[in-house]
């Protein structure tokens, strides 16, 4: 008669076969799809989870079905197609995030084209849409009915045309995009932000209440900007900047920044440029990019650090060269403006090249 009791699993209490249905959601780092494609097709995506543990038996499609939380992360495609999709498809997506009840909600979106990107690092992507698409404008108003619960939205795509424009997301809190879809959205509790191509603030956003912020490429004034529209910051993350254009911003305060992660490019007068005159008093880590650590790296760091007001940073190199490797001789100068050097977060043994007591 045991066979006929099912498998060990189906006799774990409904809470208990919640919690292994949400473990299985949160190993993926990814917010699960939606819709496959192929060619010339758009399909269900049967493999994906949370829809892959409704096909398993009568009673985990009900567990799952009765799980808001695994149905609060959703990643869409658009298919970017001029004529609107078969009724299923948009319904399904509404089962979707009806399931989910009134919990807050993390989707990413992306154009079908771009699916071969999927990664948050996305880069500068060259293709835009010049046409309206049916099947996005679809999936777009299904997505938009949710907004008011919209909490982590990541919108890989350089132009979506189907947007509106003041969308209101009183519980956004974490926001990767293009800085077009970024103008559009009125969110002011905004706590994170990456921007993903470049970016110079021309005028304030509604939100200024960011605490942590990327910017893949933008500019020197734009870096010492954020001191005007985001006063809250943080923590900030550039990986690449140029010189750009306007009037420079003599003197600029972020009375919260703790930490802060550039690259020095080519131009190393650029890297000087951005702290000349910047008010850092709580700056307690800054890390810098390089290629190769050399004597001109070390002087650009010792320069920058030397022109603006903070309080002896920890300075973290972030480069190839083990720490093992590094010729202390070269480090020594950023002793006269820094306590402490590390090297991919591990602390350099600098007692080794500092002169000893005299005899």
């Amino acid at each position: 008669m045991n066979h006929l009791l099912g498998p060990p699993i189906n006799r774990l209490p409904v809470e208990l076969l919640q919690q292994v249905f949400l473990l299985i959601l949160n190993d993926e780092p990814e917010n699960p799809n939606i819709f496959s494609y192929g060619d010339t097709h758009i399909a269900v995506d049967v493999t994906s989870p949370p829809l892959l543990l409704t096909n398993v038996c009568r009673l985990w499609r009900d567990v799952a079905h009765s799980t808001t939380a695994i149905w609060s992360r959703i990643h869409v495609a658009l298919p970017g197609r001029i004529k609107p999709l078969q009724p299923f498809l948009p319904s399904l997506l509404e089962v979707w995030l009806a399931r989910s009840g009134h919990r807050p909600l993390s989707l990413s979106i992306v154009s079908e084209q771009l699916c071969y990107s999927r990664d948050t690092e996305v880069r500068y992507l060259p293709w835009l849409r010049p046409y309206k698409s049916g099947a996005d404008c679809q999936l777009l108003e299904i997505l938009l009915s949710t907004k008011g619960r919209w909490q982590s939205v990541a919108i890989m795509s350089p132009d979506i045309c189907d947007w509106s424009d003041n969308i209101d997301t009183p519980r956004l809190r974490t926001l990767k995009c293009f800085r077009r879809e970024f103008k559009r959205l009125n969110a002011p509790n905004l706590h994170r932000l990456h921007i993903f191509n470049r970016s110079d603030f021309p005028a304030a956003p509604t939100c200024q209440n960011i605490c942590h912020l990327r910017l893949q490429h933008t500019t020197v004034n734009a870096i010492r900007f954020t001191s005007v529209i985001f006063p809250h910051l943080e923590n900030m993350v550039v990986d690449d900047y140029s010189l750009g254009s306007g009037d420079k911003i003599d003197i600029v305060t972020l009375s919260r920044l703790r930490s802060m992660t550039l690259p020095i490019t080519s131009d190393r007068q650029e890297f000087i440029d951005i702290f000349d005159g910047f008010h850092l008093p709580m700056l307690q880590k800054l890390t810098v990019v390089v290629e190769a650590l050399k004597p001109l790296e070390v002087e650009c760091i010792r320069m920058a650090l030397a022109v603006s007001t903070c309080h002896e940073p920890t300075v973290d190199l972030q480069m190839v060269t083990p720490p093992s490797e590094v010729d202390m001789d070269i480090v020594e100068p950023l002793l006269s403006v820094t306590k402490e050097v590390t090297v991919c977060g591990k602390v350099l043994d600098l007692l080794e090249i500092l002169p000893g007591p005299e005899t």
